[in-house]
């Protein structure tokens, strides 16, 4: 039986890490933000976007 490849351990140990982190602060941006205030944010904030009395475009049909 062979000894495992160590390097190629770390390496995918190390990916993985990068990952993780990278989710963790990609998670905590968004929290920041308040994406998560507000279970139905996403569709209010989109209908926002076609609200004319703000200035913005109107709805496309």
């Amino acid at each position: 039986m062979e000894h495992p490849n160590w390097t190629l351990i770390i390496v995918f140990t190390a990916v993985g890490l990068a990952f993780a982190a990278g989710f963790v602060l990609f998670a905590l941006w968004a929290i920041r933000d308040g994406q998560f205030k507000d279970v139905e944010g996403v569709k209010f904030r989109m209908l926002e976007d076609f609200n004319p009395k703000k200035g913005k475009r109107e709805a496309q049909d």
